[in-house]
């Protein structure tokens, strides 16, 4: 396309952006904001369409938005094969009001997703990827620690109201963080999902003491424990309940331990189920029978 044709050198792509000749090189070695056509003589070579995403770039810049973050929003846009300024997807364009900590646009992009999908669909298929992805990209240092808070504080507010509020039904699902795991999303996905399904989900959340965990399921014949652990040792934080946990499996309750430090339960000899992704915790769970009342 004639849009996409390399022609003005980096001098001229410059002036035509706004910007020097210094700082295109600068955002092209630090953030990969583009990569021009080299000449046989390594000169840069710019089209018209490059000159259009650094304007795009640079407005983002001018509104505030860090070089690196604006590159990498750009490089999302280009893989989807949109030209800047295109109307992107709600999941995109939720990504990108998460990113700018603009609650009013992510409220109403999630008043929209909810017009064409039931509120946990909208938690599993929309709003939980856009968090995960902004979860990778910190992880990639291209987003701040504010940012990755800022959405994940979204998602636990938009997910909890989910749960069923009626108090505790018979023989429910507890679900809870291991002491000192405080990342509770893949927790929040597996329980709203369980719920959407029609169990009865009681929810703990984060940082839960272990004595906690058996209290509860114990007082409420829970039919399954869920116990996540995502950056924590579960030989450390449950080891010594070993005994406590069998237990509870033997007089009928399934146990699951879950996430990415869900094989450190082997390590304990802790027994029950090991799920890593929030499928095989909500599958396992799902097929667990109700248990009988004592009284």
């Amino acid at each position: 396309m004639a849009e996409d044709l390399p022609k003005y050198p980096i001098g001229v792509a410059a002036r035509m952006v706004g910007l020097s000749p210094a700082t295109l090189r600068a955002w092209e070695r630090r953030y990969g904001v583009l990569r021009p056509v080299r000449t046989p003589s390594r000169y840069r070579l710019y089209s018209d369409a490059d000159v259009e995403w650094l304007r795009w770039v640079r407005r983002l810049v001018d509104q505030g938005v860090p070089p690196r973050q604006a590159a990498w929003l750009a490089a999302r846009r280009r893989a989807f094969g949109l030209r800047p300024g295109a109307n992107l997807g709600v999941r995109e364009r939720l990504l990108e009001a998460l990113l700018a900590f603009d609650r009013s646009a992510v409220d109403r992009l999630l008043d929209q997703a909810s017009t064409l999908l039931e509120p946990a669909a909208v938690f599993r298929q929309i709003l939980l990827p856009a968090v995960a992805e902004i979860g990778l990209q910190w992880e990639a240092g291209r987003v701040t620690v504010a940012q990755e808070h800022f959405a994940s504080q979204v998602a636990l507010r938009y997910a909890l109201p989910l749960l069923d509020s009626r108090g505790p039904s018979r023989s429910p699902v507890v679900c809870a963080c291991a002491p000192g795991e405080r990342h509770q999303l893949g927790l929040l996905a597996v329980a709203v999902e369980l719920n959407s399904r029609g169990l009865p989900v009681v929810y703990l959340g984060s940082d839960t003491p272990a004595d906690s965990v058996l209290k509860t399921a114990r007082t409420l014949r829970a039919r399954g424990v869920l116990v996540a652990a995502v950056v924590t040792d579960l030989a450390a934080t449950w080891g010594a309940f070993r005994r406590h946990v069998a237990d509870l499996q033997r007089s009928g309750t399934g146990w699951v331990w879950g996430g990415p430090m869900a094989d450190s339960a082997r390590k304990a000899r802790l027994p029950g189920y090991r799920a890593k992704t929030v499928a095989e915790a909500v599958e396992y769970l799902a097929r667990l029978p109700v248990l009988p009342s004592l009284s």
